[in-house]
């Protein structure tokens, strides 16, 4: 058994670094209490992401300001954690025929996959989400959600981080149907197998902590407030760490129309860091 666990860890990164590929992966070291850890240099600092030692632990990511992100792995046992493959880290049969894996990627994030190894594995995979006092995820039109915060106690929300989009594919490349949905701290993604999926199936949620992504949140009171006046968007966006440009008099106006717009539907307005507007419910919008 003991000389089988190479070869098993290896096969299981093989299939996940097949479906993943390997050219954003993350240089990395070990530390104690980790199978694994990245540093990326931010501009305000460093983000440092981990990979449990093992399965029940969870995936964590911490900004240059101290605070941290995590997401546990859904797992049925505490199956130790080891690097194969080109750096994935795996946790083979840490639940009913399902491996594990975790990711550390460039950019600072993190990716946690499950393999699916046959049409016997669970398709729901349910994700411990904790996030820093005074953040909140909000889906976003993409089907992942930011994860928004108030930078100052002035200004507006600002995201500051990311769960990607879910995806999914089968053995042969083919995309899987997925989506995810929260309840309460726990994250969870359905991947939609039929008959004719072609087993094993990797599934990713990927989530990012410690970057500001240039969208603006604003809550209903804010929102009104813009609604009523455009200039206040000018006015709490200057409150923010983003560093726009002022806005002409036709983006306020745009920005007016559609937080009427919001308003009107009992939603809020956001600003991406393209000027573009759009509303958004739950989450910070209260």
């Amino acid at each position: 058994m003991a000389d089988d666990a190479p070869a098993t860890g290896s096969r299981a990164a093989r299939v996940v670094e097949k479906a993943t590929g390997i050219s954003d992966l993350a240089a990395t070291t070990t530390a104690a209490g980790t199978a694994a850890i990245a540093r990326t240099q931010a501009d305000d600092g460093t983000v440092t992401a981990t990979a449990p030692k093992d399965a029940a632990g969870a995936v964590k990511i911490t900004a240059p300001d101290g605070t941290t992100a995590s997401l546990g792995l859904p797992q049925d046992h505490a199956t130790h954690g080891t690097q194969a493959g080109d750096g994935t880290v795996v946790y083979p049969d840490a639940a009913k025929n399902t491996d594990i894996a975790v990711q550390l990627t460039d950019d600072g994030g993190a990716r946690a996959l499950t393999t699916l190894k046959n049409a016997q594995a669970p398709t729901q995979q349910r994700y411990e989400l904790n996030l820093p006092q005074g953040t909140e995820a909000v889906a976003n039109e993409d089907g992942g959600y930011d994860l928004v915060r108030k930078v100052t106690n002035d200004s507006p929300a600002v995201a500051v981080g990311a769960i990607d989009a879910p995806w999914a594919k089968d053995a042969g490349g083919n995309k899987v149907p997925t989506s995810y949905k929260l309840e309460g701290n726990t994250l969870i993604q359905q991947v939609n197998t039929t008959e004719e999926t072609a087993f094993p199936v990797v599934a990713d949620p990927k989530f990012t902590w410690g970057w500001v992504t240039g969208t603006v949140y604003f809550n209903k009171s804010e929102t009104r407030k813009i609604a009523n006046n455009g200039y206040m968007a000018a006015t709490l966006i200057a409150l923010g760490p983003w560093g726009w440009v002022g806005p002409s008099a036709a983006t306020v106006s745009y920005w007016t129309w559609m937080a009427n717009k919001a308003k009107n539907s009992r939603q809020c307005l956001k600003i991406k860091s393209t000027l573009k507007a759009d509303k958004y419910k739950g989450g910070y919008c209260r």
